[in-house]
C-alpha cells in the first residue's frame, strides 16, 4: 500500500475581496480619464473661443492703425501757409485783455489763473464779498472789450491756519469766508482789433 503523501501546501481560496477591489480600481480609473476627457474638450472649446476673440482684437486693431494713418496723411499735408493763415485768424493781443481784467478788480481780490480761447477768456478769481462780485461782473459787462459775462462758478472757502507741520482749519468767527468765482469773458474782437483804448 502506497502512503498518501501530499507536500503541496494547502491553497485555501481566495475571498472575494481582491475582485472588489479590482472593479472599484477599475471604476476610479474610469473616473479620472473621463475627468481628463471633459477638461481636454473643456480647454479645446475655451481655445476656440479665445482665438477667435484674437483675430477680432486683430482685425479691431488694423482698423484702428489705418484710421490713424489716414489721419496723420491728413494731419500732415497742412501747409506751413494754411497754418500760419489759421493762426493769423484767430490769434489777437492778451495783453489789452489782461490789463482790463486787473484794472477793473476790485481791492483786495485776486486774480488766481487765466485761459484763453478762440473767442473768450476764463479766468478765477478770489474776492472778499459777494456785493464785490457783481460791481466786478457789472464793470466787465460794462467794459468795452467783453461782449459778454459769465458767472460758471461762485465758492466760498475759508483761511487755514498752519501750525507745525500739519495744517488745521479752526472756526474763527471773526473772520469772514472768501468767495472764488469762475467767469468767463466773450472777446469782442473788433474792439480789440482795432487797438481798444491805448
Amino acid at each position: 500500500m502506497i502512503p498518501d503523501i501530499n507536500l503541496l501546501p494547502k491553497v485555501e481560496r481566495r475571498p472575494n475581496n481582491t475582485k472588489l477591489l479590482y472593479i472599484l480600481l477599475a471604476i476610479i480609473a474610469l473616473l479620472i480619464f473621463s475627468l481628463l476627457v471633459w477638461q481636454y474638450f473643456s480647454a479645446r472649446s475655451s481655445l476656440v473661443s479665445i482665438v477667435n476673440e484674437e483675430q477680432a482684437l486683430l482685425a479691431q486693431r488694423d482698423q484702428l492703425q489705418s484710421q490713424l494713418n489716414v489721419y496723420n496723411d491728413s494731419k500732415s499735408n497742412i501747409s506751413l501757409e494754411q497754418s500760419v493763415q489759421f493762426l493769423d485768424q484767430i490769434s489777437y493781443h492778451v495783453s489789452p485783455l489782461i490789463k482790463e481784467i486787473l484794472n477793473l478788480q476790485p481791492n483786495n481780490s485776486f486774480l488766481r489763473t487765466y485761459e484763453f480761447t478762440e473767442k473768450s477768456v476764463t479766468v478765477w478769481i478770489d474776492f472778499e464779498t459777494m456785493n464785490d462780485i457783481s460791481n466786478y461782473v457789472t464793470r466787465l459787462n460794462n467794459s468795452d472789450y467783453f461782449l459778454d459775462v459769465q458767472v460758471s462758478t461762485i465758492s466760498n472757502f475759508e483761511l487755514v491756519v498752519e501750525s507745525g507741520d500739519t495744517a488745521e482749519s479752526s472756526t474763527n468767527f471773526n473772520e469772514q469766508p472768501r468767495y472764488t468765482t469762475n467767469l468767463t469773458l466773450v472777446i469782442d474782437e473788433t474792439y480789440l482789433s482795432t487797438g481798444g483804448e491805448e
